[in-house]
């Protein structure tokens, strides 16, 4: 991967991440708390297909360096995060006495106002994994990804697998591909704008949000088949809007890259993969914090407050395991 940080690159990190954890929030808290709040959801889409485009400039030749440094740089932050989040557990137990959270702990999507977290909402690991290993394939034939894209969407029309890892497939592998082709345009500010390519990016997020907000409205579900037949359209446009706003903003932002290295800019972007794995831990369980406050502002504010506090913390912790590993590498 290039060396040279591209501010814009962190601007679309922070939008996304901001949106991801503030539909979580909007969801915990209150079904639809502001009309189609799931379109804040799609930032997962973005991530990932971020994710995509910064690999498309690195070339890979020593495999297990590979696979091992990716495994170092998400495992270790989610083992922390899940050990906090298991200590919160078990001191919630303790102070309500109540014993039945063991139980839930090793379930799956529970919700209560007490269990934070569970091994099973971490899931979503594997299948950014997934996208590790294909990335050798996407990087020896650009071939390979418009065939992999094409079996994925397939896939998707013929098993409704949107929500698993074809989405999260689909997202990098498009993000890698025109990574390959467009890298250069949208981080270089020296490069020559390309004015049509924006207003198509433009146009593509434009349609992608329209499209899905008809399709919530307007479309029946008067059958399985079309409701099977929405549940797809739906689907294909919150991808679509995940994936090419992140091509819309950061050729938006692109003149930021002239300033070179913000402190505080690069600082959030390390933390984002900290925050998006908090959010991930408050998905679904609740917290007994929440109980403090009444009104719905103050208990958004509270989790949100709450989440940047303890992945501050979770920051610190990680990058000190990181060098205590780095430095017994050394000896």
């Amino acid at each position: 991967m290039t060396k040279k940080r591209f501010n814009n690159l962190s601007i679309y990190r922070l939008i996304a991440t901001i949106c991801v954890l503030q539909f979580h929030v909007f969801y915990i808290m209150a079904n639809r708390a502001v009309p189609y709040e799931e379109l804040l959801s799609k930032g997962v889409q973005g991530l990932t297909a971020l994710s995509g485009f910064l690999y498309s400039q690195k070339l890979i030749t020593d495999y297990k360096k590979f696979y091992l440094g990716n495994l170092k740089k998400i495992m270790i932050p989610a083992t922390i995060c899940f050990l906090v989040m298991a200590l919160w557990n078990l001191v919630s137990m303790f102070f309500t006495k109540d014993f039945n959270y063991i139980g839930q702990f090793f379930g799956h999507r529970v919700y209560n106002n007490g269990l934070l977290i569970q091994p099973g909402n971490y899931y979503y690991i594997a299948y950014i994994f997934l996208c590790y290993l294909v990335t050798p394939i996407l990087q020896r034939n650009d071939k390979w990804s418009v065939l992999v894209v094409v079996s994925t969407v397939v896939l998707e029309l013929s098993l409704r697998f949107f929500l698993g890892p074809a989405i999260i497939a689909t997202s990098y592998i498009v993000g890698y591909y025109l990574g390959r082709k467009v890298f250069k345009q949208v981080t270089d500010p020296d490069e020559k704008f390309d004015i049509p390519q924006f207003i198509l990016y433009a146009l593509i997020v434009a349609v992608s949000v329209g499209g899905y907000i008809l399709c919530v409205e307007l479309m029946p579900t008067t059958s399985y088949f079309l409701t099977h037949l929405k549940s797809l359209t739906v689907n294909i446009f919150a991808t679509s809007l995940g994936i090419f706003s992140l091509f819309f903003i950061i050729h938006l932002f692109r003149w930021t890259n002239r300033f070179g290295t913000i402190r505080v800019l690069q600082y959030l972007d390390r933390m984002t993969l900290i925050v998006y794995l908090m959010n991930q831990a408050f998905m679904i369980g609740g917290m007994n914090i929440t109980g403090l406050v009444e009104p719905f502002w103050a208990k958004a504010l509270l989790v949100n407050v709450f989440t940047i506090a303890i992945s501050i913390l979770i920051e610190l912790v990680n990058r000190f395991t990181l060098k205590k590993l780095e430095f017994k590498r050394a000896e």
